[in-house]
């Protein structure tokens, strides 16, 4: 990726090329779109917000263009919803990428991302009032052909229950997407930064991710919400649920990381943690992110560093007693 980034830098116009170029790709192959967004945080990163707003209108440009001459004059609805999408996606990050530069903090610029994907589920109830069944109808349009299809292993019956389930989850889902896609992207950037100009830098941040205690009293707020309303205001807290626990998720894979490379563990630990997570991913985030719950209270990282540190302090202790002896 080395070289990559050092093309990104060389001059803005290669910026421009290579965040339209994954913009477009995105429509095909959905993770490109990380590339994409990480272009963009990587030249506010480094240059500031001025020169990562001239990126963005000239992406913006570029990728308006291609969807123009693709469909012979006109913009194709996939090519517009990808413009909104980019819209949606590349000014967040102009603001998360300001927020980190700002800052230098991780643990804030995750925060400001939370909030925005919780915005994000707050529109979203404020634009379709009802959002189960808003899903719900979006869903059952999808699936008109697969109903038909006689081969489809589930009865009308079972895909009705799961087009339920999940319109009461898609909304919390897209908030939690958002917060993903976001912090995925920054992530990129910040390692693409500390490749060229900071060799561990990246790793220092993340592993030192930890959210304040007042965001945890946050969670607890919503969750009483959750459970103790009924109708649209309980089905809004959970869905904010969802963008936290994808939150605290990141805060819990950080944790791991960096608990790793306190202890000094083998690699083969956060080689089981990813393979976990790549077949239990619901059990595993739930695991994460109660980790990650539990730090913002009481700072598992601290305690071990200060643990490890009077291991050493016996140790040296004990060795001077041997060499008094003597």
């Amino acid at each position: 990726m080395f070289w990559l980034a050092s093309f990104i830098m060389r001059r803005p116009l290669n910026a421009v090329l290579v965040a339209s170029a994954f913009a477009v790709l995105s429509v095909v192959i959905a993770p490109f779109s990380l590339l994409s967004g990480a272009t963009l945080a990587l030249v506010v990163l480094r240059l500031g917000l001025g020169p990562g707003v001239k990126v963005m209108l000239g992406a913006g440009i570029v990728v308006a263009l291609i969807a123009f001459v693709a469909k012979g004059g006109e913009v194709s609805g996939l090519m517009g919803f990808v413009l909104i999408a980019m819209a949606l996606t590349w000014l967040p990050l102009l603001l998360l990428s300001w927020v980190l530069r700002q800052t230098r903090s991780m643990s804030i610029a995750m925060v400001v991302a939370g909030i925005l994907a919780m915005i994000v589920v707050v529109a979203m109830y404020l634009m379709v009032g009802d959002t189960v069944l808003w899903w719900r109808q979006a869903l059952d349009k999808t699936f008109e052909l697969a109903q038909a299809d006689a081969s489809l292993p589930l009865s009308p019956a079972d895909l009705d229950r799961v087009l339920d389930a999940l319109s009461r989850t898609m909304t919390g889902l897209l908030g939690a997407g958002v917060l993903l896609s976001l912090m995925g992207s920054v992530f990129l950037a910040r390692w693409w930064q500390s490749l060229l100009y900071n060799r561990g830098g990246f790793s220092a941040e993340f592993h030192a991710i930890r959210l304040d205690y007042r965001v945890s009293i946050l969670v607890l707020l919503v969750l009483s919400l959750m459970l103790f309303t009924e109708g649209i205001l309980g089905q809004l807290a959970g869905d904010l649920l969802v963008v936290l626990l994808a939150l605290y998720t990141l805060v819990g894979l950080a944790l791991v990381h960096g608990l790793v490379a306190l202890t000094g563990a083998p690699v083969w630990v956060l080689f089981a943690l990813y393979l976990l997570l790549a077949f239990l991913l619901p059990q595993m985030m739930i695991f994460l992110a109660a980790a990650g719950y539990t730090d913002s209270w009481i700072n598992l990282r601290e305690r071990v560093r200060l643990k490890l540190q009077s291991k050493v302090q016996g140790k040296d202790s004990n060795n001077d007693e041997s060499e008094d002896d003597r």
